[in-house]
């Protein structure tokens, strides 16, 4: 049972966490509760349905009575149609016994295809130069995607470019200052003498403990590291050629984007940094840096540990974007979240920019491909962020007295959402889809798209269909009936 300051704290992963309101940086746990549940379609909880984490909203009487029970062994269970099941060890009958019996957890990993990528693309690309197929390539699958849909959609997609694998790999064949050894002769060798410990036995803790320290240190050095000139020329001629303004004049996002995300089985949606609107020109080349750093980091190592076979090979690019000071943002998935409807889509929307994706209390709707659409939660944040032209963000007041979403703009995400799914399939990308969007003057941008990943395994487990009552979907309730 969690409660206060949530910032910096430990997890530990094969516990379950009952929260008020979970970090959104959460590390991989065993289950999650919570009382404000953010919204569906957040990172933390795409995450979590990817890795097929059991994650509940609760009450603040739940969480109140939860507190007797603080450190012990629980069954826990949640259902893809809503049933909790949360029990002492003691009390769980012999099918639930039954499902731990297996030491071993049959997890399918992933391998992350290496042998396609072109380290030598060693300039900047233009937004409009990539396409689906640069995915895991010259860069991540999302700048991919990205051109993809500045291909397709060139009056929704702003300008940009892509900094690729290659410019991040030559940075680290230089030597470190003072050392015979490079960055990346660094790298390899914390995954050597970890294959090295593993050998010997040595217990899997100390080796995980050991790489953290040693992806720590390396995280200071890349953020440290002296940028090449050619390198910092090429971003000045970018900045001046594509975005139309000198390098510190022109605010920007920092997207990264490595080759270890958005792949079929693993969604690593938010788990690496991204700079909000920054413009000086030492906050970027920076922040450049930082972002290199980021999939070194404890979080983005334990989530994709959980999947990846071979997560040395990981490879980060970076989207650099202007923002758009988005009157409301958000995520829209290509089916129904909750009802696992194909013929619906779910959007969650929050005022200001960068909308749901860190758990805000967004609108959210579910709307039929046919034109019918119900509310599922309204908006309760109190607060938003507006994009500041000097760089940075504002937070302005919410008024909570209008919806977010309109009959005009539900009318334009449901046709959207339908030329999306044209173009993308036709592609041969396979949806569904993770839309990240906004609107300014009820305009459509886009910011991202990438699968939407469940877990297949939860979504077909007996035990977890067989605790899932049939729902009447045409059943009436009237509303001043008592429940």
């Amino acid at each position: 049972i969690v409660e206060g300051d949530l910032r910096n704290m430990e997890v530990d992963p094969n516990s379950i966490y009952a929260f008020q309101r979970p970090p959104s940086d959460l590390n991989p746990v065993a289950g999650i509760l919570n009382i404000a549940e953010g919204n569906l379609v957040s990172h933390l909880q795409l995450l979590a349905r990817n890795l097929g984490i059991p994650n509940a909203s609760i009450s603040d009487g739940n969480l109140q009575e939860l507190k007797k029970y603080n450190g012990q062994r629980v069954f826990y269970a949640v259902s893809n149609k809503g049933t909790v099941i949360l029990k002492l060890e003691k009390d769980m009958n012999a099918v639930e016994k039954a499902l731990f019996k297996e030491e071993v957890r049959n997890e399918e990993m992933i391998e992350v295809p290496v042998e396609k990528i072109r380290l030598n693309q060693t300039t900047i690309l233009n937004l409009t130069e990539v396409e689906a197929g640069s995915s895991g390539v010259v860069c991540g699958p999302k700048a991919a995607n990205l051109g993809e849909l500045k291909k397709n959609f060139p009056d929704h997609v702003v300008d940009g470019f892509v900094i690729p694998f290659g410019i991040f790999r030559a940075h680290l064949d230089q030597n470190i200052p003072g050392q015979e050894q490079t960055y990346w002769g660094y790298l390899t060798d914390i995954y050597a003498s970890a294959r090295k410990m593993k050998s010997e036995g040595r217990a899997a803790r100390d080796i995980e403990k050991y790489q953290l320290d040693q992806f720590s240190k390396l995280s200071k050095m890349i953020i440290e590291m002296p940028l090449l000139e050619d390198f910092t020329r090429d971003l000045e001629n970018s900045f001046t050629g594509i975005l139309g303004k000198p390098l510190g004049q022109q605010p920007v996002f920092l997207r990264s984007d490595t080759n270890m995300e958005d792949l079929a089985s693993f969604t690593g949606a938010g788990l690496n940094l991204t700079l909000f609107n920054i413009r000086e020109r030492d906050a970027v080349i920076n922040g450049i840096k930082q972002v290199w750093a980021s999939p070194f980091s404890e979080r983005s190592y334990r989530w994709r540990q959980k999947y990846l076979n071979n997560p040395e090979n990981v490879y980060p690019s970076i989207v650099v974007i202007p923002g758009v000071d988005n009157d409301c943002s958000g995520v829209m998935i290509t089916k129904g979240v909750s009802s696992g409807r194909t013929d619906e889509i779910t959007i969650a929307m929050s005022r200001g920019v960068g909308g749901a994706v860190e758990g805000q209390l967004a609108e959210t709707w579910a709307i039929q491909k046919n034109g019918g659409h119900k509310l599922i939660a309204p908006s309760r944040e109190l607060y938003y962020n507006s994009l500041n032209p000097q760089g940075g963000t504002k937070v302005i007041g919410a008024s909570l007295d209008e919806p977010i979403m309109g009959q005009a703009r539900i009318a334009k995400v449901n046709a959207f959402s339908k030329e999306l799914i044209s173009t993308m399939e036709s592609r041969g990308i396979e949806g569904p889809y993770d839309v990240e969007l906004g609107f300014k003057d009820d305009k459509i941008w886009l910011f991202q798209v990438r699968p939407f990943v469940e877990n297949k395994g939860a979504l077909s487990s007996e035990y977890l269909q067989s605790i899932t009552p049939e729902v009447d979907q045409k059943k009436s309730i009237r509303l001043n009936s008592t429940l």
